[in-house]
């Protein structure tokens, strides 16, 4: 079939001049410019013909090649989509998890902070034991000493009435006797 097409081109590009020029008679300007219009429109489908015989392989390719390009970003795009989809789709659930492990994690503290609340509780009032038991033990002790130091004044307080209340009762013989019979104890100890 193009090979029909070509010789019709062919046969009309050589014809047709001819047959306007025959029709115009020569010397005529009209038939003149009638002639130069055909010549120009045989020499453009000429030159399409050209164009398209040689440019129609390189044409194809050219147009099949960004069939199958765009098709194949087409294809990419459509995978990419998927891809992000999927990304999207784990990304919601591991947030979905995200929020349960938050909350997980905040009851976690909490139980954390209630034991640790008690354990302070607890350690406070070990604490206060102990103080109360330092306290009374130092009370204790701060009693017995000052009944010691008491008994020991009294005592001093005691000797000293006593010693005023001797002085004063015993006389020059009476001190006399107790000497000798002090002497005597003495002498008797050491034989």
């Amino acid at each position: 079939m193009p090979g029909k097409i070509r010789s019709a081109i062919v046969l009309a590009a050589v014809l047709l001049p001819a047959a306007v020029f025959a029709a115009a008679g020569e010397g005529s300007t009209t038939g003149r410019q009638l002639y130069d219009l055909v010549m120009r429109i045989i020499n453009f489908v000429i030159l399409f013909g050209v164009l398209i015989y040689f440019l129609r392989k390189p044409a194809r390719n050219f147009i099949e090649n960004s069939v199958e390009t765009i098709r194949k970003l087409i294809t990419d795009a459509d995978e990419t989509q998927k891809i992000a989809e999927a990304k999207m789709k784990e990304a919601e659930e591991k947030l979905a998890g995200l929020s349960r492990e938050i909350d997980e994690l905040m009851e976690h503290a909490r139980e954390e902070s209630e034991a640790e609340k008690a354990r302070v509780l607890s350690e406070a009032e070990e604490a206060v034991e102990k103080l109360k038991r330092e306290a009374s033990q130092a009370i204790q002790q701060e009693l017995k000493k000052s009944q010691e130091e008491l008994r020991n004044e009294v005592a001093e307080i005691a000797v000293t009435i006593a010693r005023e209340i001797i002085q004063e009762n015993i006389q020059e013989k009476d001190h006399t006797r107790f000497i000798a019979e002090y002497l005597e104890k003495l002498e008797g100890s050491q034989q």
